[in-house]
């Protein structure tokens, strides 16, 4: 069966692999049989940058409980950072174990290689030269791809799209032709998905075991559970921007509207229920624009309202409304007959050209 290699970007923006959708991921890999596989570098770069991410979580909380405690009593136990940092360590290993994820190790690279390659400015490398890391993780896959048992396909989780990728013919982004040039055979060129839930949707979830909504009474009114969650995580979302709002660079939902739902479907991942739900929503959105770009414009945007003319000397505050659609995935445990996590993309979002989010 296919063989998935995990890049740094896609592990970091899944929560350091702790969003829910790994979980199902990876059960739905064990069970179809897919190898999953992480460059030993991967590994070393989750357990590096998790305690900056970290501190910057940390210190922002602190400064929040320290303003909050000047209103009221607060009664909260203290976080230990290099406690967290440890119990963190000890959870990705534990993980990895359970699913049987396979640690590919460093390649035998030399430092005059990689001196060597960073001047030739093919990808991974940037066109300064840097990329080493991008390096090791590629020729890491390479290795196993050129090397391996299993039969293809071969995937690779990638949201470094700027360094691993090109563009197909249909606008979907593909291995890199530098890349893929070093694999002589066609079909064992991984294809690229920017997410752990692209690469779900598309692979797994077609060959996993159905289950209707009567099978699991104790779900409750998938409607209500929609609206409770879509009001719970969208208002507050920052943006970089989202198509039919006339502004971007840092958007903000205030506010969230009617919402209707077009589809629903589940897939049972052993013990646990992916509700995968596809609608549209009503969203009104906060945000910035450069006070010469809105008076030099030959036309004002009429879904565009001025909260603020004069924010500052250089921006005004503004908003907008528009009907977006909605993805959103719930993760519905059939041990404890509970919803344990769920996910909303929205995708119409623009997002910026950063891979680590």
């Amino acid at each position: 069966m296919a063989t998935v290699y995990i890049d740094t970007s896609v592990a970091i923006n899944e929560s350091f692999l702790r969003s829910p959708y790994v979980e199902a991921f990876l059960k739905a890999c064990k069970i179809l049989q897919y190898t999953v596989v992480i460059p030993e570098i991967v590994d070393d770069e989750l357990k590096g940058n998790y305690p900056k991410k970290l501190g910057e979580k940390l210190s922002a909380f602190q400064k929040a409980e320290k303003d909050l405690g000047k209103l009221i009593d607060l009664d909260s136990n203290a976080l230990t950072f290099s406690d967290a940092v440890d119990a963190y360590e000890e959870w990705l290993a534990d993980l990895l174990e359970q699913h049987g994820v396979m640690i590919a190790p460093y390649p035998q690279i030399s430092p005059k290689e990689l001196v060597e390659q960073s001047y030739k400015l093919n990808k991974p490398f940037k066109n300064s030269g840097e990329g080493h890391k991008d390096y090791i993780v590629w020729k890491t896959i390479l290795s196993g791809v050129i090397n391996q048992e299993q039969p293809p396909p071969n995937l690779f989780l990638t949201n470094n799209t700027k360094d691993f990728c090109g563009d197909g013919s249909d606008g979907a982004h593909i291995l890199h032709p530098d890349l893929a040039a070093q694999i002589e055979n066609p079909d064992l060129r991984p294809r690229v998905y920017t997410s752990i839930k692209s690469a779900f949707d598309s692979e797994l979830a077609p060959h996993l075991e159905g289950i209707t909504l009567d099978a699991i009474p104790d779900l409750g009114n998938v409607d209500d559970l929609v609206e409770e969650t879509l009001l719970g995580d969208l208002p507050g979302r920052t943006l970089y921007g989202l198509e039919g709002i006339p502004f971007s660079n840092e958007i903000t939902i205030s506010s969230v509207g009617l919402q209707s739902i077009d589809s629903v479907t589940l897939k049972q991942v052993d013990d646990e229920v992916v509700v995968k739900v596809i609608g549209d929503i009503e969203v009104e959105v906060d945000g910035f624009i450069d006070k010469s770009n809105y008076y030099m414009s030959e036309e004002v945007d009429s879904n565009m309202y001025v909260v603020d003319g004069n924010w500052n000397d250089h921006v005004m505050f503004v908003s907008s409304n528009t009907t977006t659609p909605f993805d959103l995935t719930l993760f519905y445990s059939l041990t404890s007959k509970e919803v344990t996590g769920s996910e909303i993309t929205l995708p119409h979002e623009i997002e910026d050209e950063w891979p680590y989010k």
